[in-house]
């Protein structure tokens, strides 16, 4: 890790690797385990991934998105065999999945134009648990993940049949987009500043995770370059208020690194009493400032819901 990050104080069953307890909070509960920006850089001997039932990849997936770079990372989240799902979107280095863009820039980025259409699709039928994200939402079904884990003798923590508790599932929402940055070159899925409102209205009122690959207004957000300048999306800033998600999920800034939380305003609730909904803000960039993979994993519990 950076030696200039802060101390990060963790909010409850939210850890970074290694510090994971061995055994979940309670039966049948969801280990999620969340990285991004890994930028091919990462293998089976280079990085390791914990055990989980899900994995989250905030984009960022390569380098320059070409079909090869596509392959080496589907290879990689394949074999983690031991993790059911794993659900990823798209960053501003995956060119190729950005079709209007890499229709008038592919020339910067890849000596030949390779086929759009097929990228987009080696991750949408790579199979293996792997869910593929663009402004779409996912139900991530607890019961399903570990009554499977369990009939493939996947360690499973109780021998509580988990359709008993699980009924809802929790509602995922991912988006690759992020505000561009003055001097960045690659640019896929990013608009201009005030630009983004549109995007951001497709996140629907009952996301419980939210997933983008940048992240809110001054969470998480320090330029790579200089850390007293901020990088995050005043709107969606806005619209996790409005949402008020359990979790968010991003990357993008590689100085960001680390865990943050955000106290909305009180809510009453039945009885009366007031309610202060919170967002636990991960920046789960896997590369630091220097592109090497040294940020650890950090890890969530889920209760049944």
């Amino acid at each position: 890790m950076d030696v200039d990050k802060p101390a990060i104080t963790f909010p409850p069953n939210v850890y970074m690797v290694p510090n994971v307890p061995v055994e979940k909070p309670g039966p049948n509960w969801l280990r999620v385990v969340c990285i991004s920006d890994t930028h091919n850089t990462t293998d089976a001997n280079n990085y390791s991934i914990p055990e989980a039932d899900v994995l989250v990849h905030a984009g960022d997936l390569t380098t320059l998105g070409t079909h090869a770079q596509l392959d080496q990372f589907v290879d990689w989240i394949k074999s983690l065999t031991d993790i059911p799902l794993k659900i990823i979107i798209a960053g501003n280095h995956e060119v190729i999945l950005d079709k209007e863009y890499y229709e008038t820039n592919w020339r910067k980025f890849h000596p030949e134009k390779e086929d759009q259409r097929a990228a987009v699709d080696k991750l949408r039928s790579a199979g293996h648990g792997i869910v593929y994200l663009d402004n779409e939402s996912y139900n991530v079904d607890g019961a399903k993940i570990l009554y499977e884990k369990s009939q493939k003798h996947i360690r499973v923590e109780s021998a509580i049949d988990p359709r008993q508790d699980w009924t809802l599932g929790y509602q995922i929402w991912g988006s690759p987009y992020q505000p561009q940055v003055p001097g960045w070159e690659v640019k896929a899925f990013s608009k201009e500043r005030g630009k983004l409102h549109e995007i951001w209205k497709l996140i629907p009122t009952d996301t419980d995770i939210l997933i983008t690959h940048g992240p809110p207004q001054d969470h998480g957000d320090n330029h790579p370059d200089d850390g007293n300048v901020h990088i995050g999306c005043k709107e969606l800033l806005e619209r996790l208020g409005e949402v008020k998600p359990l979790y968010h999920i991003f990357g993008h800034a590689h100085r960001g690194y680390g865990v943050s939380q955000i106290e909305w305003q009180p809510e009453l609730i039945n009885n009366g009493q007031q309610f202060v909904p919170l967002t636990v803000c991960i920046n789960a960039t896997t590369c630091n400032v220097e592109e090497r993979p040294l940020n650890m994993p950090f890890v969530i519990d889920l209760p049944p819901k």
